[in-house]
């Protein structure tokens, strides 16, 4: 039976009907692929692929439910973090002599079995595909409702590859592939290709191809449509070719929507706004000159949760002068008025560090640390840390930014104390030296602790905007709360300060956390991410139970005989949701009852005429 477009009234009453009510979006995703293999979950700008398509298909307004179909372990578990349904698709629907209706029918028939719901029609949606136009999958239903076709593909226009401008090579002699004069590509015959962005076919032809086994396009049935989209909007991912230009393509779209969409990899993290914040437990000199009491705050920092340690790697002798006073911050905490006295009692030894880095390994946990001149630079590149933090105190120091630049490997700078034209100066030198893209921008307020009305969190928001760039912070503040909030206004790395004792003695004891607030600090960060989401409007998952119970359908009003006309009369709006929507009720008057429907029966297409 056809899907007959309600606005055909010619006729209407004595057409085959059926409302679509019912669509199951179906996420295609094979474990094996020879160009690009795994390439379903592969990194696509700091995402798996598949990603981007579970984005596509839960902003659908139209998709009454989603399952993924694959093989693949990574896939499956990808999927249900996403909060989606997933059918086990069997070895022999997964090789690539498979079919792409086989893996659909069997996704069907295993999800009416488990929902005990007949479904309408399907949207299948391959999970290589990352880019789709704007609300096509919703505007591709809504074309198979109007026109009553088998199925509707998404196409893109032929432009230089169009045959009339083909040719066959016969050793080096050109044939023309089909004869022709054309010279304009305006006078080239309109023709069109699949780019498989968006599938919709009803569950009649779906399953009617199997009377056709040897026509493996049957199952897009005899009326096929089509809705047409442009060359950029879609990429069918199949090698690195195309990832690449999905990737390029992708930037493009999501910088003009958000400027800081750039990614970093660094030690097997992905730094991006589309992942979760790196934080990074910032142990500085909290170890207080003791070896052992570094490596316990690194295993508190792996209980906690933290991704990163960092440390200070300096010579009090070669970093200040004999007579440099302390700040009052630490004239008050410590009682100690020199600079060199105080650092000096907080020296580790390149040893320590070697032995620092090589525990970090062994945990597990990013080892980083901050150099304060240019040999404690060299000596950190030796090691092979996967980036170099410069603090706050050196963002303008010229000479150390321009010796860590010369090091391929990203950049964290810190912005306490400096002035707007400071940052300006050496952002603007970032970008010159081309090195801005592997640049993380923290925000920092250098003061000790740091009060909640002076953190001025929306100074992320606003370098983001200004400098096109992926922004951190740096947090000094004594609130378990702050890295969660810094998370929400666009923070992809979080810095913070861990110690065993706040009270101790030491320069940064008193604005750093304890263990067990630096778990909550984590947790509470953790917890914002879950609730901001992916950002997508439409119904998700966890509401189809409602939507279904609560909504309403058109229903019977009274008995209405076989034969009868129906009008507004016969018709009402109740519970539950998993009948004809209410949308359609104009369209059902002037059908005629197929069958005798008795007072509160839920009407279907196959009860009309």
């Amino acid at each position: 039976m056809a899907i007959t477009a309600y606005e055909s009234s010619p006729g209407f009453a004595d057409a085959d009907i059926l409302v679509i009510v019912y669509v199951l979006g179906i996420i295609l995703a094979r474990a094996g692929s020879k160009g690009l293999p795994g390439k379903c979950v592969r990194p696509l700008l700091g995402r798996p692929m598949m990603a981007y398509t579970f984005d596509h298909a839960q902003a659908s307004q139209r998709l009454s439910a989603i399952v993924v179909s694959t093989d693949s372990e990574p896939a499956k578990d990808l999927a249900k973090s996403a909060g989606l349904e997933v059918i086990d698709r069997p070895a022999e629907l997964a090789d690539d002599q498979a079919t792409v209706d086989s893996a659909a029918r069997h996704a069907v028939t295993a999800w009416e079995a488990i929902h005990h719901q007949r479904i309408d029609a399907v949207a299948l949606l391959y999970a290589n595909i990352p880019l789709r136009g704007d609300k096509l999958i919703d505007r591709a239903i809504q074309r198979l409702v109007d026109t009553g076709a088998d199925s509707v593909r998404s196409v893109v226009a032929v432009s230089k590859q169009h045959p009339d401008w083909l040719h066959k090579l016969d050793g080096d002699r050109l044939t023309q592939f089909r004869s022709n004069s054309i010279y304009r590509r305006q006078d080239l015959e309109p023709l069109y290709y699949h780019d498989g962005a968006a599938v919709i076919v009803t569950r009649e032809s779906l399953f009617a191809a199997l009377g056709d086994p040897d026509n493996h396009q049957a199952f897009w049935g005899s009326d096929r449509r089509a809705i047409i989209q442009q060359a950029q909007d879609a990429v069918d991912v199949d090698d690195a070719n195309d990832l690449i230009l999905a990737e390029s393509l992708l930037r493009s779209q999501q910088n003009s929507l958000n400027p800081s969409t750039h990614a970093i990899d660094m030690a097997h993290h992905t730094i991006s706004p589309n992942e979760k914040a790196f934080v990074i437990a910032e142990i500085g000199v909290n170890h207080d000159g003791q070896l052992g009491q570094a490596i316990m705050l690194i295993d508190e920092a792996v209980q906690a949760g933290a991704d990163a340690v960092k440390f200070q790697v300096f010579k009090a002798a070669t970093l200040v002068t004999p007579d440099a006073s302390t700040a009052i911050y630490q004239q008050d905490s410590l009682g100690v008025q020199s600079q060199h006295d105080m650092l000096a009692k907080l020296e580790l030894t390149r040893e320590d560090f070697r032995h620092l880095k090589a525990y970090c390994d062994r945990k597990e946990i990013v080892f980083l640390a901050t150099p304060f001149s240019e040999d404690d630079l060299t000596f950190l590149i030796e090691m092979n840390v996967p980036a170099i933090k410069l603090a706050s105190t050196d963002f303008t120091n010229r000479p150390l930014l321009e010796a860590a630049i010369q090091v391929n490997i990203p950049l964290i700078l810190s912005t306490g104390a400096c002035i707007a034209e400071e940052i300006d100066e050496t952002i603007a030198h970032l970008k010159t030296r081309g090195v801005l893209d592997r640049s993380i921008i923290m925000h920092c307020v250098s003061c000790y602790p740091t009060p909640m009305h002076a953190i001025n969190l929306r100074g992320i928001r606003t370098l983001q905007q200004k400098y096109d760039c992926l922004v951190g912070l740096s947090d000094h503040t004594t609130s378990l709360d702050t890295g969660a909030l810094a998370r929400a206004v666009g923070a992809v790395v979080i810095e913070k300060h861990m110690t065993f004792d706040c009270d101790a003695t030491g320069p940064d004891h008193a604005t750093s956390l304890n263990p067990d607030d630096f778990g909550q600090y984590i947790t509470r960060l953790r917890e914002a991410e879950l609730a901001l989401g992916l950002g997508q409007l439409g119904m998700s998952e966890i509401e189809a139970d409602v939507r279904s119970m609560a909504r309403k359908s058109i229903v019977a009003s009274r008995s209405i005989p076989a034969g009868h006309v129906l009008s507004r009369a016969d018709l009402v709006l109740k519970r539950p949701g998993t009948g004809i929507a209410p949308q359609f009720l104009e369209k059902l008057i002037g059908c005629k009852a197929r069958i005798d429907i008795a007072p509160d029966t839920l009407l279907a297409g196959e009860m009309l005429e």
